[in-house]
């Protein structure tokens, strides 16, 4: 046999292989007890409270071969917290999900990216903080 069809046959294998990057930060039972934690935060509350940044998460499926996954973002976006929980961070923010376009073994992707990060300090409570100030007659 030739090196090249040898080649072809082994893409071909690649390619009927396993169809979907999955996480396999949850199997680990503190992992999935510290995502279970993980809060996915707006853009617009990070004002409120600071924080450090770890680092970027990611989480993707893919349509390949006979393999056919239908993620939802909101699961993709359970991964997240998945992956966050290796960094342990206390939160997802900056979350964007989307197709990804053609990976490695995979047709057709979509995938959700994030920014992992940990609280620094108490929250700030401006929501118990009074707004008005009570007058009281003497």
């Amino acid at each position: 046999m030739s090196i090249h069809l040898r080649g072809v046959l082994w893409v071909a294998v690649l390619a009927m292989g396993q169809g979907c990057a999955t996480s396999n930060a949850l199997r680990d039972p503190e992992l999935r007890r510290r995502a279970a934690n993980i809060a996915i935060v707006k853009a617009e509350e990070l004002p409120q409270r600071k924080f450090k940044f770890l680092g970027e998460v990611e989480a993707a499926t893919c349509t390949s071969g006979i393999y056919r996954t239908n993620y939802s973002p909101a699961a993709l976006q359970e991964m997240l917290k998945g992956e966050a929980a290796r960094l342990e961070a206390d939160a997802v923010t900056n979350v964007a999900c989307g197709e990804g376009g053609v990976r490695f073994q995979c047709w057709t992707s979509y995938e959700c990216r994030g920014d992992a990060i940990r609280w620094e300090g108490p929250p700030s409570n401006a929501a118990s903080e009074p707004k008005f100030t009570l007058l009281q007659r003497e």
